[in-house]
């Protein structure tokens, strides 16, 4: 009877074991099973400011849920305000220099050209004055010429009295006043003449003016070129304002803080990390004799251990190169000395829905559905 029931349950065992065989056989012709699996995430992004200082304030904990725009944490920038304002101060300062030295040119230049107008004018009128004078005396000459004659024939008949004495002095009266109004003429021409000359002093001193023009053009040009320089000094200043504020690059959770309010902190250095939890897939390194039927598209069963609960997921995209192909020491088999190691390859899996409590790092284990195409 012992004998017996021995030899059913030996039978049982057999069968139990052979449909366990068979099933498992089954399960790995059909799935692919990893337990080198890792949450991760393409939106994990870190943080930090563009320049060095001292944190003001971090207004965010580890874990916090934040919308993209939002302001994360600021630096110190007490001082850069007083730069700004310090160069804005000294921008409408020169500013108002500039336009009262524009004003100062222009009139200037206004000035000058009247003044050589008012000039010109004169020297036009004075050569027409001088012209007309010339003609003048140039006619009484002629008329001077004709009673000089008749004075000295009225003279010659006066000593032979044949003419009165009165009509002799009426003549010689004529002839010498005449000279008179002359020599006269002669000292206002040559009045005018200088006056002339002094009026194209005038006109040349009121020309060699317009270097005072050039020179405040000058000034002008060095203060607007400094003027250039103290705004592109503001811009520096308030791109550096800019960049002492850390605002959420898009919707997400606070991953971690490394740095604290009034850290001084250098350029660069990570102040916090941001994910976005909808972002988050599986990485899978799967051996490549695991890779027969996996493709994209492939269902998937992922089990998260911290959770210890499964998701159902997807195959996304397989990485087109091993692991051991971006290893900082890559193995060296130039000698000839060659151990043969089965390679991983990085299979991206997606969640089909983004599961709640999932974190970026979790590990677990994958049951990828193998293709039959």
């Amino acid at each position: 009877m012992k004998k017996k029931i021995a030899l059913i349950l030996l039978i049982v065992l057999i069968v139990v074991s052979a449909f366990g065989l068979y099933k498992y056989i089954v399960f790995t012709r059909n799935y692919a099973t990893s337990n080198a699996v890792f949450v991760k995430s393409d939106s994990l992004t870190y943080l930090s400011f563009n320049l060095p200082g001292k944190i003001e304030k971090i207004y965010v904990k580890e874990g916090d849920e934040v919308k993209k725009g939002e302001l994360l944490s600021k630096l110190d920038t007490k001082k850069l305000e007083l730069q700004k304002q310090s160069l804005i101060n000294s921008i409408t300062s020169l500013s108002e220099k500039i336009k009262a030295t524009v004003i100062q040119k222009e009139k200037l230049n206004s000035d000058i050209n009247d003044n050589i107008s008012l000039i010109k004018e004169n020297i036009e009128k004075l050569k027409k004055t001088i012209k007309a004078k010339k003609h003048g005396i140039k006619a009484e000459e002629y008329r001077l010429e004709k009673l000089k004659n008749d004075f000295l024939r009225f003279k010659n008949l006066y000593k032979k009295n044949k003419i009165s004495k009165e009509k002799y002095e009426s003549v010689k009266t004529a002839y010498l006043a005449l000279s008179e109004k002359i020599k006269a003429d002669k000292k206002i021409l040559s009045s005018m003449q200088n006056d002339l000359n002094i009026l194209n002093i005038k006109l040349k001193i009121a020309k060699n003016s317009f270097k005072d023009v050039k020179r405040l053009e000058k000034v002008i040009a060095s203060m607007k070129e400094n003027k250039r320089a103290l705004l592109q000094n503001l811009k520096v200043i308030e791109k550096n304002i800019k960049d002492s504020f850390i605002y959420a690059p898009f919707d997400g959770k606070i991953a971690k803080k490394f740095a604290s309010s009034k850290e001084v902190v250098g350029a660069g250095k990570k102040v916090l990390s941001i994910v976005n939890p909808n972002d988050l897939y599986v990485l899978d390194l799967l051996e490549e004799t695991k890779m027969k039927g996996i493709k994209p598209g492939c269902r998937v069963k992922i089990h998260i251990d911290a959770l210890d609960k499964d998701f159902d997921g997807y195959v996304s995209k397989i990485l087109p190169a091993s692991a051991a192909t971006f290893a900082l020491v890559p193995r060296d088999i130039s000698s000839g000395e060659f151990t043969k190691l089965a390679q991983r390859f990085y299979v991206r899996i997606k969640f089909k829905k983004v599961p709640k409590g999932v974190l970026v790092g979790m590990s677990g284990e994958v049951e990828i559905r193998r293709s039959e195409k």
